[in-house]
C-alpha cells in the first residue's frame, strides 16, 4: 500500500482516499474539471478504485432503477401484515 500511495503521487495522482470521496461528486457530474480529469486519470491507474467505482457506480444505477420501477403497497395490505405481526409477536423478557 505505502508503494502504491508513491507511485500515485509520483505520477501527480491523488491518492485513493481522496478519489473515493469524489465518487458522489464525480457520478452527480458536479466535479469540477481539474479534479474528474485527476479522478478518471487515478480510475486507469488504479484497478482497485476502478472496480471500486464500476461496484459503486451499479450499485447506484440499480437503486435508482427500483425507485423508478417501485409500486407502492394498499394501506390494507401494510395494516394488516402490521396487525398479523402484531398479535403474534413473541415477547421475550
Amino acid at each position: 500500500m505505502i508503494m502504491k500511495r508513491f507511485m500515485m503521487k509520483l505520477a501527480g495522482l491523488p491518492p485513493c482516499e481522496q478519489v473515493n470521496s469524489f465518487l458522489a461528486l464525480y457520478m452527480d457530474d458536479e466535479l469540477p474539471e481539474k479534479d474528474r480529469s485527476a479522478f478518471e486519470r487515478h480510475l486507469r491507474r488504479c484497478k482497485d478504485c476502478s472496480a471500486y467505482f464500476h461496484q459503486y457506480r451499479t450499485t447506484v444505477e440499480l437503486v435508482r432503477q427500483q425507485r423508478e420501477n417501485a409500486t407502492a403497497l394498499p394501506d390494507e395490505l401494510v395494516e394488516h401484515t402490521l396487525a398479523f405481526l402484531r398479535s403474534n409477536a413473541a415477547y421475550v423478557d
